[in-house]
This record gives C-alpha cells, sequence and structure tokens, in this order.
C-alpha cells in the first residue's frame, strides 16, 4: 500500500486536511479512480519516465476536484525506486499543490519549487500573490501559502515590510521597465537575524505579449556578503596591524608601554573582547604579571590583581605554553580541558569566551596575551586566531627592544659614572700637572728675577760703599747724600718693577681676549732676556706687529716661554759656539704662525711624537719636569684652539704654534 509521508501546503488545501491528518494515509483514499493513477505508476516502474496524466479528487466535504497531476519517480542512492512524487494543479487554478508518497521510502525530494534555495513568488497583472515556494513563506513570516493567495502586499504587510516586498513591481507593471534588482538587509522574524538578499524581479508576459504578473527571486546571498565582509575585516586588520607594526619603529623606550596600550584597544575592539592583556614570565616559568592592559568601559582592570600569580595549578596553561600552543575557549561552560582550578579562576574574572596567545622568543614562551569576552560567548575563527599570531610576534620584538634600550640606558648610566668618575680623576691629574707647571715655572721666574735683580744689586752695593767711603772721608755733603739716595730709590723701583713684570705674567686670567700676537712673545722675550744676555743667545726677530688673535695672552704668553727655556737649555747643554734662537711671527693661509727655532741641533726622530707626552723630558735626570710642552699642547689646542708641533730644520728644532687669526 502505497501511503503519503509528505505533503505541501498547497495539497491540504486542495483536499482540505491539515499536513498531519494527510501523513501515513493511503493515496487511492484521495482518488475517484485510483486504479488509474496506479497503472501510471505501474507504466513509469517500468519505462522510468515522469508522466502527466488527468485525475479526479474527493475532499474531506466529499466534493470532487478535477485536476491535472504529474509524477516523477524517486530513487534511493543506489538508484532504486523507492517512491513517487506527485504533482497537481486544480483545473482553471493557477496554484500547485504536491505530495508524496510510496512504501520504503528513504529520502523524499521537496517538490520542483519547494526545492529551490531562492524564495520565489509570483503575482498576476494586480499584483495579488498567486503562488510561492516555501522560502518565501519563511521570508515572509507565513505558515501557508493560503495567507498570502489573492492578496496583495498592501493587504498582508505593515508599512515597511509592504515597501520592501512590493518595491518595483509598479514600475515593472506600469511598463517602466522589464525587471528590477536591488540588494537589501531583511529581518527574518522565525530565526531572529538580519540576512542579505539579491532581489530580482522580472515581468511575465502571455502568448500575445501582454503584461500577467510579475515573478520576484530573493536570493539569500549572506554567505557571500559575510565572506566578502569577513575578507574586508580581514584586510582591515591586517593593514592596522601593519599601521601598529610602523609605529612602534620611532617610538622610544619610554614610550612603548603607551604604544601596546593603544594597541590592544585597537585588537580588542577589532576581535569584539572587553579586556586585553600581556602577561610576562618569570625565568622559571613559574610565576606571571600583567604588564599591558586595556579594557572596554565599565570592566575592571587586573593591573594591580594580578601581579607575580602563580602558574603552578594552572595545568592547562602550563601544558600549552610548554608547547607554544594557543587556547581558544569559545564557551568557558563548555569547555572541558582546562582544571577545576582554572575554570573557577576564570569564572572569578568574570570571563565567557578567551584566546590565550603564547609570547614565543628563541622558540620558548616568555609570556602570553589574553583576550577575553565577557559579556557573551565568543567563537574566534582561525584567521582572527593566525593575526593574533603575527601581533604577539610583533609584541615580542617591541619589548625586546624595550629592555634592549633599558638595558642599554642602565649600561650608558653605568658609564657614564665611570667616565665622570674618570673625568675627575683626569681633572685631578690635570690639576696636579698645572700645580708642578706653575712650580716649575715658579723656579724659573726664581731664576729669571735673579739674574734681572744682578745687576741692580750691584749697583746698589756700589751706591752704599761710596755713600760710606764718602762719610769716612768727612766729604758727605747734602747735595752728595741727596745723590745717591735718589739712585738707590731708582734702583729699588726698578726692582720692583721686574717682579711685578713677573707677577702679572703669571695672574690667572679665564676671560678670551683679542690681543696682538707680538706682545705675547715680546713679554715672553722680556722674561728670559738676562739669562739669553748671560749665556750671550744671540735673538732674531722677524715678527709682524699688526697680526692679532683670540684667545687667553697669559697662557699663551707661558707657551712661549716653556720653549724658549727649553731653547735656552738645549743651546747651553750643548756649548754651542754661537748660540741663537729665531723668533718668526708671520700670517698664512688664514692662520696666524709663531715658530721658535733654535741651532742646537734638533730633536731626536724617534723622540719627536713623545716629547709632548706628560713627564716625558729629554733632559738630564732632575734637570726636567716633562710636564711643560704636555701643559703647552693643551693650551694651544684645548683653550685656544690652536695646533702646536715640531719638526728638525738644518740648523736645529722649530716650534710652531697655529692660531686663527682675526685679520685687521
Amino acid at each position: 500500500m502505497r501511503r503519503i509521508i509528505k505533503v505541501s501546503g498547497g495539497t491540504e488545501r486542495v483536499l482540505e486536511y491539515s499536513a498531519e491528518e494527510l501523513t501515513g494515509r493511503t493515496i487511492d483514499s484521495f482518488y475517484k479512480y485510483p486504479s488509474v493513477r496506479n497503472a501510471v505508476e505501474d507504466s513509469i516502474l517500468r519505462e522510468g519516465l515522469a508522466e502527466d496524466i488527468s485525475v479526479t479528487l474527493v475532499t474531506r466535504n466529499g466534493e470532487e476536484v478535477n485536476a491535472t497531476e504529474s509524477i516523477f519517480i524517486i530513487r534511493d542512492a543506489v538508484g532504486k525506486a523507492s517512491g513517487f512524487e506527485g504533482i497537481i494543479r486544480r483545473v482553471n487554478c493557477p496554484d500547485y499543490t504536491s505530495f508524496s508518497g510510496g512504501s520504503g521510502y528513504q529520502k523524499v525530494l521537496q517538490n520542483v519549487i519547494d526545492s529551490l534555495p531562492a524564495a520565489v513568488c509570483w503575482k498576476d497583472r494586480d499584483l495579488r500573490y498567486t503562488g510561492c515556494n516555501r522560502s518565501f513563506l519563511d521570508l515572509a513570516g507565513a505558515h501557508s501559502d493560503e495567507v498570502l493567495i489573492g492578496r496583495t502586499d498592501e493587504q498582508l504587510f505593515t508599512d515597511e515590510e509592504f515597501d520592501r516586498f512590493s518595491k518595483g513591481d509598479r514600475e515593472i507593471a506600469a511598463g517602466r521597465c522589464s525587471s528590477y534588482n536591488y540588494v537589501e538587509t531583511v529581518y527574518i522574524k522565525t530565526t531572529g537575524e538580519f540576512r542579505w538578499f539579491d532581489i530580482t524581479k522580472t515581468a511575465v508576459r502571455n502568448e500575445r505579449g501582454q503584461f500577467a504578473g510579475v515573478v520576484s527571486i530573493h536570493d539569500d546571498i549572506t554567505t557571500w556578503v559575510n565572506a566578502e565582509l569577513g575578507i574586508q575585516n580581514r584586510l582591515w586588520f591586517e593593514q592596522q596591524i601593519m599601521e601598529i607594526s610602523a609605529g612602534f619603529i620611532n617610538l622610544s623606550a619610554e614610550e612603548v608601554d603607551s604604544g601596546i596600550n593603544s594597541a590592544l584597544e585597537k585588537i580588542g575592539t577589532f576581535v569584539d573582547a572587553e579586556r586585553c592583556c600581556v602577561f610576562s614570565m618569570d625565568r622559571d616559568s613559574m610565576r606571571a604579571s600583567v604588564t599591558h592592559e586595556w579594557t572596554a568601559a565599565g570592566v575592571p582592570s587586573l593591573m594591580k590583581r594580578m601581579k607575580s600569580v602563580s602558574l603552578l595549578e594552572m595545568e592547562l596553561l602550563m601544558e600549552k605554553l610548554a608547547g607554544r600552543e594557543i587556547i581558544n575557549i569559545t564557551s568557558l561552560s563548555g569547555y572541558r580541558k582546562c582544571s577545576e582550578y582554572e575554570r573557577e579562576y576564570l569564572n572569578a574574572l568574570g570571563v565567557k569566551s578567551l584566546i590565550i596567545v603564547p609570547m614565543i622568543k628563541e622558540g620558548k614562551s616568555t609570556g602570553f596575551m589574553t583576550f577575553s569576552s565577557l559579556e557573551k560567548e565568543r567563537d574566534w575563527d582561525d584567521d582572527i586566531v593566525s593575526l593574533l599570531t603575527i601581533v604577539s610576534e610583533i609584541l615580542v620584538n617591541v619589548l625586546d627592544r624595550k629592555y634592549m634600550q633599558e638595558e642599554l640606558m642602565e649600561l650608558y648610566a653605568l658609564m657614564e659614572e665611570k667616565v665622570r668618575h674618570e673625568v675627575e680623576r683626569s681633572m685631578e691629574h690635570k690639576k696636579l700637572l698645572i700645580q708642578q707647571s706653575k712650580l716649575a715655572a715658579m723656579g724659573e721666574m726664581l731664576g729669571n728675577i735673579a739674574h734681572q735683580w744682578r745687576q741692580p744689586l750691584n749697583a746698589l752695593n756700589l751706591s752704599f760703599f761710596e755713600l760710606k767711603y764718602i762719610k769716612d772721608s768727612g766729604e758727605l755733603t747734602d747735595d752728595k747724600l741727596k745723590d745717591i739716595l735718589d739712585r738707590v730709590n731708582a734702583l729699588i723701583q726698578q726692582m720692583s718693577a721686574t717682579v711685578d713684570d713677573f707677577r702679572n705674567f703669571f695672574k690667572e686670567n679665564k676671560e678670551q681676549a683679542e690681543f696682538l700676537l707680538s706682545d705675547c712673545v715680546r713679554k715672553a722675550l722680556y722674561l728670559v732676556q738676562a739669562f739669553f744676555e748671560e749665556h750671550r743667545i744671540d735673538v732674531e726677530l722677524r715678527i709682524d706687529s699688526e697680526l692679532m688673535v683670540s684667545g687667553y695672552p697669559g697662557e699663551l704668553a707661558q707657551v712661549f716661554l716653556n720653549i724658549l727655556n727649553n731653547a735656552k737649555d738645549a743651546l747651553t747643554e750643548k756649548n754651542v759656539a754661537e748660540p741663537q734662537v729665531i723668533v718668526r711671527v708671520y700670517y698664512e693661509n688664514g692662520k696666524a704662525v709663531a715658530e721658535i727655532e733654535d741651532n742646537a741641533g734638533g730633536v731626536n726622530e724617534g723622540l719627536q711624537e713623545r716629547i709632548f707626552e706628560p713627564y716625558f723630558t729629554t733632559k738630564p735626570e732632575g734637570k726636567g719636569t716633562g710636564i711643560g710642552l704636555y701643559m703647552s699642547k693643551m693650551i694651544v689646542e684645548n683653550s685656544m684652539p690652536g695646533q702646536l708641533s715640531v719638526r728638525n730644520t738644518d740648523k736645529g728644532a722649530c716650534f710652531r704654534i697655529e692660531l686663527p687669526s682675526i685679520q685687521q
């Protein structure tokens, strides 16, 4: 016996039975002449072709309904006949009904139009519904096509729904266009979701070409739109990641923390999380602390709460971090892999869904990032997870750079302290050298004063001897006494002036000034004049008296004095027969040049580079300190600034001082 196992809404309307009443009953009970239909089914089984027949159906009230029926054979997966599908149409009625039946039925196909994935409906020339498929019933929120047939959109729907379902119909009916296409979002009442539809409406014409109605096809493109939006969102997120990565390039170590928090805000907003954290772990990976965090409005911070949190009882977390694996918890309530302790801990934090991404450096997890959903359960797809992995790699590099910068800053601070200490030591050393240089210069000064005073002291001695002789001879008069006292006073004034000259020469002066280079040279020559005369050293001057420089004239005069004293010592130690010193001051290529040359034979070639070193001297032991030329070079090259050098000529050593010239 062939029994009905599924019917459409149209069959219910034609036979005046509900689907529940029809299901399970035999097909023959609704046909006036069931033998005719049975014969057709036997023919279809033999031939394997569909067939159209005229039938008479009997309704619940016993009314006979004339109809045409198209019968199709239904086969199972291996091709064996398992039942029949029938599509019937009442004579002179535009709506279609269908039913399927058969014994041993395994797979029932919906009727042709109901099986279409798109929602389809058709209207007559007056824009009244004449039919639709099940997908359209779902879209319209109707349980049966009886609700629609013979009615217009204006009669069926609210104003908002009317605009949506009738859009374009009037343009087509008025002949302003033959088809109408648009895309819109529709709220599906039965599922409570919004879906995207590509809607096409086309005019239907009869055999005479006259407008007969409109067919509407609502193609659900939600999957395609979501895929497209997903691609766009991924591209946007990738762009954000690139911008985040680029933004870290020029950040200083002090700005990295705020940069990471800003990046977490962007990422958290995109992945629809309410809390994003970066955790660092200690060296033994036994404890973790929140180092960076972003939370949505109203979500409490974990920065203070999660400091040095023990991970020993976090079994799943420790296992995954050790394996450098991502933890993606869609639903905490349904997740069974984490321990009870972990579940209770996350519950206490209000977590419903969670992603944990390890932060890997040199093959080891040094920390992790967490993205928590607190308001609802979330399913983060693989694309999101892979992008978050890229973010973790960026942050690992950024934090690594930050820690390196901090270490460098600490090292720099340490080195700076060491340098400061060494500079202080150097300054102390320099002060000691200066003190030694002053003492040496003072010794030279006393020697020069002694030579300068020798002649006036002899004159004083003669004056006093003369005074005693005249007194003893009884020839001392007031005029003679006054004459002798005037001479003594003049000699004393000369000796006092000599002391003042030396004292002024060595007076410290820290203010720069513009001065004649020739004046500086002459002051130094004046101080050694007595020595040079005593040893019969000839001094030849070739001086440009108008050449001016800027610097410290007192210190520069001390340089000239050191060089002249060295020349005097070299000439006397070597017993040069006709000792001579040539002093030249001239202009050359924008420089003021002063040269002091002697004829003592020069400096040993192997020692020229060393004579400016501290404590190095070519004089016999006990005769030199080795700091005069060192201090001279420091004065010329650090204080002026200029350059001091030495070379050998065919006569002896020539010391050369170059200074920036002030053109007059």
